[in-house]
């Protein structure tokens, strides 16, 4: 279930790509309510347009400082607060004649004094994307907790050429442990990976055509 503030009606075909269950209510705080194991996030959605007319008549802070202050909405308890900007933030033609060290600095102060985390969704495939990880890792509790140092992987000198060859692939963008073993079941070597096309490269599980084109073009641009 998403919860949506019943302005933000314009969005809604966006939320029934994610989720099959939209409700609406009069949200004291923040555009869209996301419940996930008894407590919420709250994310206050803004266009650029609407984000700089915002900034420029100060409304923005009051409506940061109403979020900052509130524990809970319609019985839940929000764990996250953010602010999502939904479209490309530098488009000059949204900025109202604000610099762009109005916007920066604005956003700044919401960061860091109101404890707002801030995002920027350029388009709508990000923005659906954005959702749909964001409660997807709150679900499987991927941002609680200590977390390991996913960043570095290490590969002993016992590790077998196999291992070697997904060490390679997951440096790839999108694939990881499963698709590059996904890849080398299919392909064998990182060599006929490299010279698929790319009508091959998408039909393997989990890449799909946009990813397929991403991969193709790094060993052929």
């Amino acid at each position: 279930m998403i919860i949506l503030d019943y302005r933000e009606r314009s969005i809604i075909s966006l939320m029934f790509d994610i989720d099959d269950r939209i409700d609406i209510y009069n949200l004291p705080v923040g555009d869209i309510l996301i419940p996930v194991n008894g407590s919420a996030i709250l994310i206050e959605r803004k266009t650029p347009l609407d984000l700089s007319s915002s900034i420029k008549t100060r409304r923005i802070f009051d409506q940061a400082s109403r979020i900052f202050k509130e524990d809970s909405v319609l019985n839940y308890k929000i764990k996250r607060k953010i602010l999502l900007i939904h479209g490309e933030i530098m488009d000059y033609e949204n900025l109202l004649g604000l610099s762009v060290a109005s916007i920066y600095g604005a956003i700044l102060e919401i960061r860091y004094r109101y404890r707002i985390d801030v995002f920027v969704s350029p388009n709508d495939f990000h923005f659906k994307e954005f959702i749909r990880i964001l409660r997807k890792r709150e679900i499987e509790g991927k941002d609680d907790g200590n977390f390991e140092e996913v960043w570095e992987r290490r590969i002993n000198k016992s590790d077998t050429l196999e291992s070697w060859k997904i060490y390679v692939l997951t440096s790839l963008p999108y694939v990881g442990d499963k698709t590059a073993k996904f890849l080398l079941e299919r392909f064998r070597t990182i060599e006929n990976i490299a010279k698929a096309p790319l009508s091959d490269l998408k039909n393997i599980p989990g890449i799909g055509e946009k990813k397929a084109k991403k991969i193709y073009d790094i060993f052929h641009q």
